[in-house]
């Protein structure tokens, strides 16, 4: 008897890594994806190169040539997906999904996080619309984080886009000031900064760390 209940557990568990397989993409069974120039067509939908920030979030299927689809985290409709390698990957957006350029900013990309709270993304509307170059600093790389220097991408979503897809500068502190790039120099150290008004700081303060 308890030979057959040793058997069942055995069983059992067999069937739950084979479904966490599936359910992570470690397991892939559709290998339809065709790789055409610099995009790929999957599903009957071509998809295009596109730019903005995301995650990764598991493989849903590979091409013929044996790159990974991977589906993005903050999209569950599969507009955006990630053809990936080994050594390289890309996002990519389906053809004929026109990306939102302007309108209502309804979600915002910034700290390794998709922000969707509505006085947040407000805030953030008013910032890039009033921005101006208040003052310099330097630093040799705006993208490290020291004790003087807390500074993120900040991408913006429109009208409901799944990703943020326009990029308007980094923003976080710099010697505890809240403040927003103007202008990066890619040749010089120097770095333009707007410095955000007080009135939306403890808007943004709760989604930084």
């Amino acid at each position: 008897m308890k030979k057959h209940w040793r058997i069942l557990l055995l069983v059992v568990l067999a069937l739950l890594l084979i479904g966490l397989a599936f359910l992570k993409g470690w397991i892939v069974t559709d290998h339809s994806a065709q790789r055409r120039g610099e995009g790929v067509f999957w599903n009957g939908i071509m998809y295009v190169g596109a730019s903005g920030e995301y995650t990764e979030d598991r493989t849903i299927a590979k091409t013929e040539d044996g790159w990974n689809i991977v589906s993005v985290k903050e999209d569950k409709s599969h507009t955006f997906v990630v053809l990936r390698s080994f050594l390289d990957n890309y996002l990519l957006v389906r053809e004929d999904y026109e990306i939102p350029t302007s309108g209502t900013v309804t979600a915002v990309s910034w700290n390794g996080k998709k922000i969707e709270d509505a006085a947040f993304c407000a805030a953030v509307t008013a910032i890039v619309e009033g921005k101006q170059s208040d003052f310099s600093y330097e630093t040799s790389a705006i993208s490290h984080l020291r004790e003087d220097q807390h500074m993120r991408r900040l991408y913006l979503a429109y009208e409901n886009c799944p990703i943020g897809t326009e990029f308007v500068g980094w923003m976080g502190t710099v010697n505890g000031v809240w403040c927003i790039t103007t202008q990066v120099s890619s040749t010089s150290d120097t770095v333009w900064c707007y410095e955000i008004p007080q009135e939306y700081i403890s808007v943004l303060e709760p989604f930084i760390s």
